[in-house]
């Protein structure tokens, strides 16, 4: 007994931090009486007692730890294994939590993607930056993909290449909410009017988007207010308005055959080269009814056609450009609408920037009703185009004092408008129901038939005019073409000057054409009424007529 007490003080110990010498690994030898006495009766350090090996010291560790000097120490033992117990216990039960949140992580991605794999199954994908075709967009603020209704929703953006608002695949209704581009320029200008890029709005990826009683406005550069891009795209607006400042940011765009109507909306640009109405590349087609439309920027007009635009009941203004641009076979018909242009000498211009303009086709310009008033010079132009104009149902056209009513005529080419010379143009123009005033004039490189009909009335004489101008830009570039220094491969083709030269009109029954001076055309065919008041008509031929020889039904050549 008193030897495994003895080995328990020693555990005690060395628990403790005491260290046990091995020469106590066994009993040690007996002592004499009188040496356990004489130690007993001073005060013993133990550790320093046991480490010296003494015996004498084992009566007293084993009375100390029958006293209980060291339960402290055998307390400490069992409660550290109870804490290291407990510790494990906790580890366990961590792990087996943890292992149990991953499983149900696992299990919640795994249902999320097969979600959202269902949804794409029944949802085209969201466009991308670039079109099929390879035209770029740029990002969107916010892009709906998904069909929907939002009010009162403000949609901003100020980034470059960034619209405030896109739809993509989906069809949309927006109401009472603003669309504002607020900075950022595009990257491409190209783009800009191709595609979309930089707009305020952008329609796209065969979507449908309805916009009510919305304000949508652009004072960046380069930024169009509402653009609605691609041939299964259709946008409409209604009660709203559209406001671009910016330089090249049209009101409302299309093109790749995009569609836009607007009813009853304002639109109005004050930026250079921002038309309210614009047709992009590959066309598209807007339809305009009631509202206004103006622009106050240069080389704005109103409506730039390279695509068709038809207006009904609408204002439109234009303060430093042309009211009306149609650009290559496109067109743009006019329906009881109020056309106001200044700061162009002409209303209504017809033109290509084709080489080969004349083979393209027609361009074509139709009013019926409504008015056309040109502050600054003739009220319709054609020229390095062919264009069929049809005036119908009291339509009106007044042009500056002193300047025509209608102009066909080759150019210098400055513009682009073909070659000096061979960039004539060529017009059918239609009379019908209406009653119209003014001069028409035709140069040596360009051609009209004017047709009157269905009780119309011309006042106005018709002139076959030199332009000399023309003749000599014409000669000057042919000079120096002769005189290149530059291979055959660097020197670009110049067309053959094409001399026209023709300016025919008929006369349909009940139509009347009322003279105002001598007129010069190629030919007449009459089965209405000439009223020459004193003047007389001169034929290409060298024919003078004066009024005096039966022309109420019979043709000169």
């Amino acid at each position: 007994m008193r030897h495994i007490t003895i080995r328990a003080a020693l555990c005690a110990l060395a628990i403790t931090g005491c260290l046990i010498p091995a020469t106590f690994a066994a009993e040690p030898a007996a002592v004499s009486a009188t040496q356990t006495a004489s130690e007993d009766s001073q005060p013993v350090d133990m550790t320093s007692a046991l480490l010296r090996g003494l015996e004498s010291t084992l009566p007293t560790v084993e009375q100390k730890v029958q006293q209980g000097d060291y339960a402290q120490a055998e307390s400490r033992l069992r409660e550290r294994q109870a804490q290291e117990a407990a510790y494990k216990e906790a580890q366990a039960k961590q792990a087996a939590q943890q292992k149990a949140a991953e499983e149900a992580a696992k299990k919640a991605a795994a249902k999320a993607a097969a979600e959202e794999a269902a949804r794409k199954a029944k949802e085209p994908p969201s466009v991308s930056q670039r079109t099929a075709s390879g035209l770029y967009q740029g990002t969107a603020a916010v892009n709906y993909d998904l069909d929907g209704s939002y009010t009162e929703q403000a949609y901003t953006s100020k980034k470059d290449d960034e619209n405030a608002l896109r739809v993509t695949y989906a069809r949309i209704a927006i109401t009472n909410s603003t669309i504002s581009k607020t900075g950022g320029n595009s990257t491409s200008l190209q783009d800009t009017i191709d595609s979309g890029l930089n707009a305020a709005f952008l329609g796209t990826g065969n979507s449908g988007t309805d916009i009510s009683t919305t304000k949508i406005s652009s004072s960046a550069p380069n930024a169009i207010g509402a653009f609605s891009y691609g041939k299964s795209t259709f946008v409409r607006l209604t009660d709203s308005s559209v406001t671009t400042s910016g330089t090249g940011s049209a009101g409302v765009e299309v093109a790749g055959g995009g569609k836009l109507s607007a009813i009853n909306t304002q639109v109005s640009t004050s930026g250079t080269n921002a038309p309210a109405i614009n047709t992009g590349t590959n066309g598209g087609i807007i339809t305009v009814e009631g509202g206004s439309y103006a622009t106050t920027g240069a080389d704005s007009p109103v409506i730039r056609a390279a695509g068709s635009v038809t207006s009904s009941k609408s204002s439109m203004t234009s303060a430093k450009a042309e009211a009306v641009r149609v650009i290559g076979t496109n067109a743009v018909i006019l329906s009881q609408t109020a056309v106001d242009s200044t700061g162009a000498p002409y209303g209504v211009l017809m033109t290509s920037t084709s080489k080969e303009a004349l083979s393209a086709g027609n361009a074509e310009f139709t009013m019926s009703g409504g008015s056309l008033t040109s502050h600054s010079g003739d009220g319709i132009v054609v020229t390095n185009t062919k264009a069929t104009i049809h005036l119908t149902n009291n339509a009106t056209i007044t042009p500056k004092d002193g300047s025509n009513l209608l102009t066909v005529t080759a150019n210098d080419g400055k513009r682009g408008w073909g070659y000096a010379g061979s960039n004539g143009g060529e017009a059918d123009v239609f009379f019908d129901n209406t009653t119209l005033s003014g001069n028409i004039s035709v140069d040596q490189y360009s051609r009209m038939n004017l047709i009157l009909q269905n009780n119309s009335t011309f006042t106005g004489t018709i002139n076959l005019t030199d332009n000399a101008a023309v003749t000599a830009k014409a000669s000057e570039i042919r000079a120096s073409a002769n005189t290149s220094t530059d291979s055959d491969e660097d020197t670009p083709s110049i067309p053959d000057v094409i001399t026209r030269n023709r300016a025919e009109v008929v006369v349909g029954a009940g139509s009347t054409w009322n003279l105002t001076a001598d007129a010069h055309i190629s030919s007449l065919m009459c089965m209405g009424t000439i009223n020459y008041n004193g003047h007389q008509i001169v034929l290409a031929d060298g024919t003078v007529m004066t009024g005096a020889e039966e022309t109420t039904a019979g043709t000169e050549n």
